[in-house]
């Protein structure tokens, strides 16, 4: 599996991941999916991530991969390897536990 897309990753086009996912967790920096919002300074904008994996989803969105594109065309590029992801339950009580999601398998 390719390496999962985190906040702050950058792309092809010199840009930055600006959005992602508050309840998760992947090595100490939020999980990025289709839909979030990234810098693009050769486009001169914000554009979103266009693809995301087919396996892997938080809420229902998918989550996006190394090489996946953004709405004007630049790759994504992971900056870290893989591990375990922690995704928040989406209504906390005192009895909810995060959950981990295996990601390396």
């Amino acid at each position: 599996m390719k390496d999962i897309i985190r906040l702050g990753d950058s792309t092809t086009h010199g840009g930055v991941v600006l959005e992602a996912f508050s309840r998760t967790d992947l090595n100490g920096k939020p999980i990025a999916g289709v839909g979030h919002n990234v810098s693009c300074p050769l486009c001169k904008g914000v554009f979103p991530i266009a693809e995301g994996s087919a396996t892997y989803s938080v809420d229902g969105i998918a989550v996006a991969l190394d090489g996946m594109k953004t709405a004007c065309g630049a790759a994504l590029i992971a900056s870290g390897s893989k591990g375990a992801a922690n995704v928040e339950p989406q209504h906390r009580s005192l009895k909810a536990e995060p959950v981990w999601i295996d990601i390396y398998c």
